[in-house]
C-alpha cells in the first residue's frame, strides 16, 4: 500500500490560474470547497493578491467549473457572500476567509474511543498544504450531546497507525496529538480563545527560565473545517495540557513532576478527602495524567489533608512552600475576572513541575465566562467570589507581610491599570469577534447549524458585565486583611463542638458578648449567618450534608476560624 505522509507545500499562486482571461477569476483547486449539501463555496485563497491583478470588472469566478457572479465585481473582500450561478442553474453562496481550511475525510464513523483512520488536509491562505494520515476521535462530555462536536486527532504515519508523527501547526509546538474545539456552546465563538490568550497575557511558570520552551497553557487558533466534504463551520484547532507542554520532569525511577486533571467535584475543591487506590486512575474528582510510569496518589493525598486539616497557624505558614504564591494570586485574580464558576474543581490542572517544587494551576475549558455559563445561557450575575476550600482559606488570613491577601491586592491592583482594565479586556474579546465577523464566520455557522444565530447584542451584554463585574472585585479585593486575633481569648472564653458533628453543634460563652456566628460550605458559600447570646446555645445541622464547613465566630472584633465535619 502507498504510504502517505506530511507533506508541506509553499508556494506562490501563478497569476495565469489566478486570472487568465480578463474577466474571469481562477482559483486553484486545493484552495475551495464546494459544498453542494448547503449551497456553499468556501476559498481562503490570498484575497489581496486576487485584487492585485483584477484590472477591469470581473464577471466569472472558475471552480470545477465556470460560475457567474450575480452583480460584476472589481475587487473581492472578505466575509462578503457572493451569489454565484453555473450554466446547469445550481446557485451557492461564495465566501472568501483568511482562516485555515480543514478537511477531514474518514470512512469509519467518528465515535468517542478508539480513534478511527482518517486522512487531513489543512490549507492556509498562503498556499502552504500540511496533510497525513490521523487517527481521530471524539472528544468531551456533555458537549457531545450537542449537534456539532469537538474532536481529538493524532498524527500517523500511515492509516494503519504503524507509528505516530509530530507536526508542528501554525506556529504551535511539534506533536501528534491535537484538539479541534467546537465551541458550540459559546453564542459569540470568543471566550476560550480569548481566554488562554489572558491567562498567558497575566501568568508566567515559576520555573520558566530553567524551561524557556515551556508554556502555562495552550494556544488556540481558529480554523474553518470540512469533514467528509461537509462543512462543519468555525473550530478552534490547538495544543493540549501535558507534561510535554509544561515541560514537567520525567519519572527517572522515582516521581518528580506530577499532572492531575479535575474533572469532576470532590477533593477537587480542596474540601473532602476520600481514601485513594492506588490501582484506580481517579480518585476525588481528579484524573491521574503524569506520570505514566506509576499511579501513586500519596502526594496529592497530602497535599489536600494538609489544605483541610492543618491548623490556622501550620496553613498560613507553609501554604507558599506548598502552592507557589505568584499562581495562587493569578489564577484566583483570572477565575474571578472570568467569573468562571466551572474552573475551581473540575476544568482545572494541578501540576508540579519537580521533586519539593510547589504545585501550581493551569486552566482549562474557559468556555462558561464573562457572564455566559458553560451550556452557553447568559449567567448575569457577577457580585460574588468564588472560592475552593484553599482560596475560603487564604481569603481569612490574617494580615500577613508577603501573604496571599498581601499580594493578592497588590496584583489586582497592578494589572487593573493594563492587562485588565475594562478596555483592555474588552479589546482582547473583540479583535476575536472582528476576526470572526470581517470573515463571515457567524453568517456560515447560521447557515450549516439551523439552531444556531448570532445575536449581534451578545457582545454588548458581555461588555455590560465587564462593568459591572470589575468594580465589585475592586471593592473586594481591595480589602483590608482580617486582624490577627488571640487565640487565648477564644480557648478561654468560648467552646465549640463535638467535632465531628452528627445533628447539633454546641457553643459556650463564660463572657455576656453578642457572639456572631457564620457557617460556609467548601466554596466559601454562606450558608448560615446567627447572632448568638447567653451562655448555651445549640445549632442544629441537620439539613447539612456531610462533609468539611467552616465556621467563623466573631465577638468584640476578634474572629477566629474553625474547621467542623459533620457526619
Amino acid at each position: 500500500m502507498r504510504r502517505r505522509i506530511l507533506l508541506t507545500i509553499s508556494f506562490f499562486i501563478v497569476l495565469a490560474h489566478m486570472l487568465s482571461a480578463s474577466d474571469t477569476i481562477y482559483i486553484d483547486e486545493s484552495q475551495y470547497h464546494i459544498d453542494i449539501d448547503i449551497k456553499l463555496v468556501i476559498s481562503n485563497v490570498d484575497v489581496d493578491l486576487v485584487n492585485e491583478n483584477i484590472n477591469e470588472i470581473t464577471s466569472y469566478i472558475h471552480l470545477d467549473k465556470t460560475y457567474e457572479l450575480s452583480s460584476a465585481v472589481t475587487q473581492i473582500e472578505l466575509g462578503v457572500a457572493y451569489q454565484i450561478s453555473s450554466n446547469t442553474g445550481s446557485t451557492y453562496s461564495l465566501y472568501f476567509t483568511e482562516l485555515p481550511i480543514i478537511k477531514i475525510t474518514s470512512n469509519a464513523q467518528i465515535v468517542d474511543e478508539p480513534n478511527v483512520p482518517a486522512f487531513f488536509t489543512m490549507i492556509e491562505s498562503n498556499g502552504n498544504i500540511t496533510q497525513s494520515d490521523i487517527g481521530i476521535q471524539l472528544r468531551g462530555g456533555w458537549t457531545q450531546t450537542l449537534p456539532k462536536k469537538s474532536m481529538e486527532i493524532e498524527f500517523w504515519t500511515d492509516p494503519q497507525e504503524s507509528d505516530q508523527q509530530d507536526i508542528a501547526l501554525l506556529g504551535m509546538r511539534d506533536d501528534d496529538d491535537w484538539n479541534l474545539l467546537a465551541m458550540y456552546n459559546e453564542p459569540l465563538r470568543i471566550r476560550n480563545v480569548t481566554n488562554f490568550k489572558l491567562w498567558q497575557m497575566i501568568s508566567e511558570l515559576h520555573y520558566q527560565a530553567d524551561e524557556p520552551n515551556a508554556k502555562n497553557t495552550v494556544s488556540l487558533h481558529y480554523v474553518e473545517l470540512i469533514l467528509n466534504d461537509s462543512y462543519q463551520g468555525i473550530y478552534a484547532l490547538g495544543e493540549k495540557i501535558d507534561r510535554k507542554q509544561l515541560k514537567l520532569k520525567s519519572h527517572n525511577g522515582n516521581i518528580r513532576g506530577e499532572l492531575y486533571k479535575g474533572i469532576s467535584w470532590g477533593a477537587t475543591t480542596l474540601g473532602s478527602l476520600p481514601l485513594f487506590d492506588n490501582n484506580s486512575e481517579e480518585w476525588g474528582g481528579f484524573e491521574y495524567k503524569h506520570p505514566s510510569e506509576e499511579i501513586n496518589w500519596t502526594n496529592l493525598y497530602d497535599f489536600v489533608e494538609f489544605v483541610i486539616n492543618a491548623n490556622d497557624e501550620k496553613f498560613y505558614e507553609e501554604i507558599e512552600n506548598r502552592f507557589e504564591l505568584d499562581n495562587l494570586v493569578n489564577y484566583f485574580i483570572f477565575i474571578n475576572t472570568l467569573r468562571a464558576v466551572d474552573n475551581l474543581g473540575k476544568n482545572i490542572y494541578l501540576a508540579k513541575y519537580t521533586t519539593d517544587d510547589p504545585y501550581f494551576y493551569v486552566p482549562w475549558d474557559l468556555d462558561g465566562t464573562f457572564g455566559t455559563a458553560w451550556h452557553g445561557g447568559n449567567d448575569p450575575e457577577y457580585d460574588d467570589i468564588l472560592l475552593n476550600g484553599m482560596y475560603e482559606r487564604l481569603m481569612k488570613e490574617p494580615c500577613l507581610n508577603g501573604g496571599f491577601r498581601e499580594a493578592l491586592k497588590e496584583r489586582w491592583e497592578t494589572l487593573r491599570l493594563t492587562t485588565l482594565s475594562d478596555d483592555s479586556l474588552i479589546a482582547l474579546l473583540s479583535a476575536n469577534h472582528n476576526l470572526l465577523l470581517q470573515n463571515g464566520v457567524y453568517e456560515r455557522e447560521s447557515l450549516v447549524w439551523s439552531d444556531y444565530t448570532y445575536n449581534s447584542s451578545a457582545f454588548d451584554y458581555m461588555t455590560t458585565w465587564i462593568h459591572n463585574r470589575t468594580p465589585y472585585l475592586d471593592s473586594k479585593f481591595s480589602e483590608e486583611c482580617l486582624v490577627s486575633t488571640e487565640n487565648d481569648y477564644f480557648k478561654s472564653n468560648f467552646w465549640i463542638g463535638p467535632n465531628p458533628v452528627v445533628d447539633f453543634l454546641n457553643i459556650t460563652s463564660n463572657i455576656d458578648k453578642t457572639l456572631q456566628v457564620a457557617i460556609y460550605n467548601n466554596v466559601g458559600q454562606i450558608l448560615m449567618n446567627l447572632e448568638l447570646n447567653g451562655s448555651n446555645n445549640s445549632i442544629s445541622l441537620e439539613g447539612l450534608q456531610s462533609g468539611l464547613y467552616t465556621i467563623s465566630l466573631t465577638a468584640e472584633d476578634k474572629i477566629k476560624v474553625y474547621r467542623i465535619l459533620v457526619k
